[in-house]
């Protein structure tokens, strides 16, 4: 399982359709966009999981800086949460 990161998303941007942008890549096991708790609103990132190291790396090389909404969007593998800067 590869876990990626997405920033820079549109605040219309849907769990729904980051699975569907990632399936076209391959089998996506998990697609969430984060929201805030209290207003409901995006965050602007979330996080998909794909089976496959070799189509998430497609599907990275291929979304890293598109413009989706007049946003170019960040796609990497995500960090393990150990490895992040304490806030």
């Amino acid at each position: 399982m590869v876990n990626i990161f997405i920033a820079n998303l549109d605040w219309s941007i849907t769990s729904e359709d980051l699975k569907a942008t990632f399936s076209t890549f391959g089998e996506v096991t998990y697609a969430h966009v984060v929201y805030e708790k209290e207003t409901k609103r995006s965050k602007g990132f979330g996080y998909v999981e794909m089976s496959s190291t070799d189509e998430a790396i497609k599907a990275i090389e291929a979304l890293n800086g598109l413009e989706v909404n007049g946003r170019p969007i960040d796609v990497k593998i995500a960090s393990p949460k150990d490895n992040r800067p304490k806030k």
